[in-house]
């Protein structure tokens, strides 16, 4: 279950549940390339963990009735969930976008985000953001998503270690505003096996639960059964939010095609894609994709 980490002693093993990647990191404009010049802009198909640093103009993020803006010199820390986020014209600085994820979906950083912090109280939240995008700019410039870039066993670990180094930092940042980090620990190692079986399983690939069972040496109901006990969902409903969260990850990429994500995705039928898609976000891709008029 997710609880504080405070309420137990906590293993290096317990940590090895966390899913920890980078999707992207940069300096400069932020935004994108889809608004006049002098307009502001504004997406709502956003719901990632990240942060901003502004430089320039500001940043502003609403969800639940809340509103959060970040002017030049602070960092607005995000909230990963369902919001509005708009940025004035020219808006520049570092944008950070990650995941650090639970096994049944929860983040690392959630309760208490978002938030906006002055850069000056804590430079080294950007003495640590700046290598990460020196190092994204070199192997994945312009990515939305480092993940599908090519890269060595140094450069993979040289991103981990960079994004790893920011993040005891933001740990430090967030303390100090009293905002505590999530954990979940004790999973059955059988359930975890599975889970990293999901995870890695090629997205095009139908889900089936016997393959699944078998290879962690289950039957198919206690499978079931283990995995409503600790991480309260099926096995199938954990899948399919890994392709709901791939399918939003790869519409927010400016440039890309909705009936090949939906291949790729595993949908032999752009309509069935798009009917799946609505059902669990209430928008269909093409709603999703396009950016709030303003």
């Amino acid at each position: 279950m997710n609880r504080p980490t405070e309420t137990r002693t906590t293993l290096y093993d317990d940590w090895l549940n966390l899913r920890l990647h980078l999707f992207w990191c940069y300096e400069n404009k932020i935004g994108q390339d889809q608004f006049p010049s002098n307009s502001v802009q504004t997406f709502s198909q956003y719901d990632n963990s990240g942060a901003w640093l502004i430089r320039k103009g500001w940043a502003k993020v609403e969800y639940d009735g809340q509103q959060f803006i970040a002017m030049p010199g602070q960092w607005m820390i995000l909230k990963p969930c369902k919001r509005v986020q708009s940025f004035a014209p020219g808006t520049e600085g570092i944008s950070i976008s990650y995941q650090a994820c639970w096994p049944d979906g929860s983040h690392l950083f959630d309760k208490g985000l978002c938030t906006v912090i002055d850069a000056d109280d804590f430079p080294s939240l950007e003495k640590k953001a700046r290598p990460i995008a020196k190092a994204v700019k070199k192997f994945a410039p312009n990515s939305w998503d480092a993940r599908t870039h090519v890269t060595d066993l140094k450069g993979f670990l040289n991103i981990q270690a960079l994004l790893s180094n920011w993040l005891i930092e933001l740990e430090k940042c967030l303390k100090d505003k009293a905002i505590e980090h999530s954990g979940q620990f004790g999973i059955d190692e059988r359930v975890m096996s599975a889970v990293r079986i999901l995870n890695t399983q090629k997205l095009s690939q139908s889900f089936n639960i016997n393959d699944l069972a078998e290879a962690v040496f289950l039957s198919p109901n206690h499978l079931i059964r283990l995995f409503h006990e600790n991480l309260q969902k099926s096995p199938a409903q954990y899948y399919e939010k890994i392709l709901i969260e791939e399918a939003k990850n790869r519409l927010q990429v400016p440039d890309s095609r909705i009936k090949e994500i939906s291949i790729e995705l595993g949908f032999r039928h752009l309509s069935h894609f798009s009917k799946w898609f609505k059902k669990h976000t209430g928008q269909s891709p093409r709603e999703f994709k396009k950016p709030l008029s303003q």
